[in-house]
């Protein structure tokens, strides 16, 4: 399993072979395909939003993770220095 599917499923709350499922998914038509309504609600379309961020703009999705770790300890760094 790819770090992306994993990082996905715990910041989603799926099942790893759930985010599998989706990037298959993604893979396999375009995308301007409408998306199955089993990911369409809830904890499953944010984590086929991911997905599909992670497919289409791999840069835009590390560095969105990079930034949703590294804005919070630098806040913190300004703060206790």
């Amino acid at each position: 399993m790819s770090v992306a599917n994993s990082l996905i499923a715990k910041l989603s709350g799926l099942a790893p072979a759930e985010v599998a499922a989706m990037r298959a998914w993604v893979r396999a038509n375009d995308s301007d395909a409408p998306v199955p309504n089993q990911f369409a609600q809830g904890r499953h379309a944010f984590a086929m939003a991911m997905v599909k961020l992670e497919q289409t703009r791999p840069a835009q999705f590390w560095g969105g993770l990079l930034a949703f770790v590294a804005i919070p300890i630098l806040a913190l760094h300004a703060l206790v220095r």
